[in-house]
C-alpha cells in the first residue's frame, strides 16, 4: 500500500483514480484533459492524495488551500475523500487524511475544515478519530451554475 501526495507527472494516474473511484453521476460523465489535470497538479494550492494497492487507485482525497480574509491565516478545505468500498473500514482514509495533514502543516497552514452529511457517520467516526473538532451539527449544500456549466 502506498499512500502519497499526486506531482505533476502524476495525470494519468490522477485521471485514474478519479475514473475508478468518483462515481460518473459525480463527475458529471467525465474526467478532465490532461492539461487541466496538469495545471491542478502543479498548482501548489491544490492537494491530492491517493491510496495505491497493486498499482491500482483505491482511495482519493483532494483539498484546496486559500488565505482567510476575516483572520491571519491560511486554511485548507478538505474537498473529497473517497476509499473504494472493498477497502473501506482498513483505515486507508485516515491514513490520507494523516498525509494532507503533513503537507499542510509543513505549508504553514493553519487548519484544514470540512463539511460533511449528517447521516455519514463512517465519515464523522473517520474525521474524529483523526482529530477533527466537530463545530456544528448542521449541513447543507447549495451550487451556482455559472455560465451554462451543468451542476
Amino acid at each position: 500500500m502506498e499512500i502519497r501526495r499526486l506531482q505533476s507527472g502524476d495525470c494519468a494516474l490522477l485521471a485514474s483514480a478519479i475514473q475508478l473511484l468518483i462515481p460518473e453521476d459525480e463527475r458529471r460523465g467525465g474526467v478532465a484533459g490532461n492539461l487541466h489535470l496538469r495545471r491542478a497538479l502543479e498548482n501548489p494550492a491544490c492537494y491530492f492524495i491517493i491510496c495505491i494497492i497493486n498499482s491500482i487507485p483505491v482511495g482519493y482525497l483532494s483539498a484546496y488551500s486559500f488565505p482567510a480574509v476575516d483572520a491571519d491565516c491560511s486554511q485548507v478545505y478538505l474537498y473529497d475523500i473517497l476509499v473504494e468500498e472493498k477497502h473501506r473500514r482498513q483505515g486507508i482514509g485516515s491514513r490520507m487524511i494523516e498525509e494532507l495533514k503533513r503537507h499542510c502543516e509543513a505549508d504553514g497552514a493553519d487548519h484544514i475544515w470540512l463539511g460533511t452529511s449528517l447521516g455519514n457517520e463512517a465519515a464523522q467516526r473517520t474525521f474524529e478519530g483523526t482529530g477533527a473538532l466537530k463545530v456544528s451539527e448542521t449541513y447543507v449544500e447549495y451550487v451556482y451554475p455559472l455560465s451554462g456549466v451543468r451542476a
